[in-house]
């Protein structure tokens, strides 16, 4: 049906200028900026006792949009919502045609990119307001508010003020605190080895490693185990090597002749990865680009917005036949037939919401940009560009065939092993070798060898290595995590890495996420007083709930009075509030015992953490990282810390004593 005056109501300005610019005049375009409307920030505003009866209320900073948005729809004759293509913009959708109070005919416009065909292909294929997906977002906002509006005050009273727990956040946050702790227990190991420098005949020289001496394999990293960083059981045949063993062996061994034993040449092959969805996308800009989290939706938002990519909250890494198509040919033009497989790449995931299971992060339209299009558009929108790009052909292409050899050297009773490849068909590493992107193989190559050949030792050099502890979490790493546990959803992970960097539990120290102490006392509470709340099967669970609503598989009323309430053997949010807080306990953290047999605890105070042993007091850097307060360090700083307040002289005036103190 013809409208003379129909209204198009979008999320953000920039969307309004892309539509405009495909649909000329003939529409009237307004932007909610965001959401219109939310729960109140001073109250609860969720009733349990009357079934969760909601209390929304218009935003104080869109009160002149809300005026804007009622003018316009006045003089329309039909209005398109064109929000979001998820909960979150289904939501927004509900919230619009609730405070405007529309009462001319109302479509909801579904589009995953900005594109002319996407466009006219919405407007073919309009909807009513999907109830469900606001039912399940509904629901999400309903448990993030009992959790933190109910929780945050225990925090506050034990703790400190302007603490908060959620949903979402308590979780992650709970991960990063128990990697800082497997730190804390790991105990380091150092073992050693030899690595040899050989020369062919010909001048090709090529470095290996000692793998065994006198018919004993040498101890490598594999041996230790990785968490504890202390030698596995039943490795007491292998050889492991200190300072003067590998010292000694170097001198020894360098008269030996040296002849190829064996020659050993695997091919294999290299496959691709799948395209993006978010949390990928955020790990490979954190890896490749070095974004965070909040930085690569942001800049994705924009892509999105202006036409270059579809949809950047997204699951699932299906590409439209369309997509295929444009992949496809790029690949014909400008690689040839032998980098394209006969048939396309069909990637498959288990996507949680059909709703939601759009396609894969990817080029825009039947006909993708170039990179080089976005130059001037600042070198941040071009890389991430480049990267979807990117991985968008070589998802599409051949696999790269590669030649691996594992060479093994003798001389006298020690054998040496060196391992390289060849790349014998790039596929589609020829993509990234084409831009700068990082994301190829390195190549490790070796000379032409031949089984018996004589060698050349220019040199035995010992090295010695020490085990890890297992590494710190990147923005990137926490977000595969929690998508590996289904915790968090696609939209939530930049949020929740952002709001628990806010809230100072994780602190960023280059890349690498570190606790604070707040952290690990309120995860201890957590894990003392609401259990399931930072359980990660019952976070994944809930997510998967949240889905079930939105598909109608799952009613929300019941969920969320089991939630509360108790129920189906949960405990419920009610009852766990008023169970007592042994609050000593939770901010007592033991190191051991001194000299003296007395505990040496860290103490996790209201105004700081602080290290107690006996009547012993001395405060706690924090923002120290807690893996490093070991019982060395901490009998250390005890020592220091009674050595104050130290008298440095007198004040020649008052003759008053000048003290050094520590606070």
């Amino acid at each position: 049906m013809e409208y003379k005056n129909p209204l198009i109501i979008v999320e953000s300005p920039a969307k309004g200028r892309t539509l405009k610019q495909v649909l000329g005049a003939k529409y009237g375009i307004k932007a909610s900026v965001g959401h219109i409307r939310d729960l109140p920030v001073k109250t609860l505003g969720v009733d349990p006792e009357k079934d969760f009866r909601v209390t929304y209320q218009i935003s104080p900073d869109k009160k002149k949009i809300i005026a804007e948005l009622k003018k316009a729809v006045k003089t329309a004759d039909a209005v398109y919502l064109a929000t979001d293509p998820d909960r979150e913009g289904e939501a927004i959708s509900w919230h619009l045609r609730e405070a405007l109070k529309i009462e001319v005919p109302i479509y909801r416009l579904v589009f995953h990119e900005f594109t002319k065909p996407a466009i006219l292909h919405a407007f073919e294929n309009t909807r009513s307001i999907d109830m469900r997906l606001v039912q399940a977002q509904e629901a999400r906002r309903i448990l993030d508010r009992l959790v933190g509006y109910e929780i945050s005050p225990i925090l506050w009273r034990k703790l400190a003020p302007g603490l908060s727990a959620g949903r979402v956040q308590s979780v992650a946050t709970k991960l990063v605190v128990e990697k800082e702790w497997l730190r804390h227990a790991f105990k380091g190991a150092r073992w050693w080895d030899l690595e040899a420098s050989f020369s062919t005949s010909g001048g090709d020289e090529f470095t290996a490693g000692l793998v065994s001496l006198g018919g004993q394999r040498i101890i490598n990293g594999k041996d230790f185990d990785r968490a504890s960083g202390s030698l596995k059981a039943n490795k007491e045949k292998a050889l492991l090597l200190q300072e003067a063993d590998a010292t000694q062996a170097a001198q020894d061994l360098l008269k030996n002749q040296w002849t190829v034993r064996s020659l050993v040449e695997k091919p294999s092959k290299s496959h691709p990865s799948p395209p993006f969805t978010t949390s990928t996308l955020q790990q490979g800009a954190a890896n490749q680009l070095g974004f965070s989290a909040r930085q690569t939706m942001r800049v994705a938002q924009w892509l999105y917005e202006n036409g270059y990519i579809t949809y950047m909250r997204t699951d699932s890494t299906t590409l439209s036949r369309e997509a295929l198509g444009a992949a496809r040919g790029i690949i014909k033009d400008k690689f040839g037939s032998a980098y394209l497989p006969d048939k396309a790449r069909i990637y498959k995931t288990k996507v949680k919401n059909a709703q939601e299971a759009h396609e894969a992060i990817r080029p825009a339209g039947s006909h993708f940009k170039t990179p080089d299009t976005l130059k001037g558009e600042g070198d941040d929108r071009k890389r991430l560009y480049q990267l979807i790009y990117n991985r968008t052909l070589a998802c599409q292409m051949n696999p790269a065939l590669i030649s691996r050899t594992v060479v093994e050297i003798a001389g006298g009773d020690a054998v040496f092993r060196a391992e390289g490849k060849v790349i014998d068909f790039p596929g589609y590493l020829a993509v990234y070798r084409r831009s700068d992107d990082t994301e190829t193989e390195g190549d490790k190559t070796l000379p032409a060898l031949q089984q018996g050949q004589i060698l050349d030792c220019l040199s035995l050099k010992p090295e010695a290595h020490d085990t890890k502890p297992p590494a710190r979490y990147t923005e990137a790493t926490l977000v595969k995590e929690m998508e590996a546990l289904g915790i968090g959803r696609p939209s939530t992970y930049a949020s929740t890495m952002e709001t628990i960097q806010r809230r100072e539990y994780v602190v960023k120290k280059g890349n690498k996420l570190i606790p604070t102490f707040t952290a690990v006392a309120v995860v201890r509470l957590m894990e003392a007083n609401f259990t399931e709340l930072v359980d990660y099967q019952f976070t994944a669970r809930m997510e998967d709930v949240l889905d079930e609503i939105s598909l109608g598989e799952e009613e929300s009323l019941p969920y969320l009075r089991r939630f509360y309430f108790g129920g189906n053997g949960d405990t419920g949010l009610k009852a766990l509030l008023s169970a007592p807080v042994d609050i000593r306990s939770i901010c007592t953290i033991p190191l051991g015992s001194g000299d003296d047999g007395q505990p040496v605890n860290i103490r996790i105070g209201r105004y700081g953490p602080f290290l107690e042993h006996g009547e012993a007091r001395t405060s706690l850097d924090s923002h120290i990282p807690p893996a490093d307060v070991t019982l060395e360090a901490a009998t250390h700083l005890l020592e220091v810390g009674d050595s104050f307040p130290r008298e440095l002289g007198k004040d020649p005036e008052s003759g008053l004593p000048v003290l050094l103190k520590k606070g």
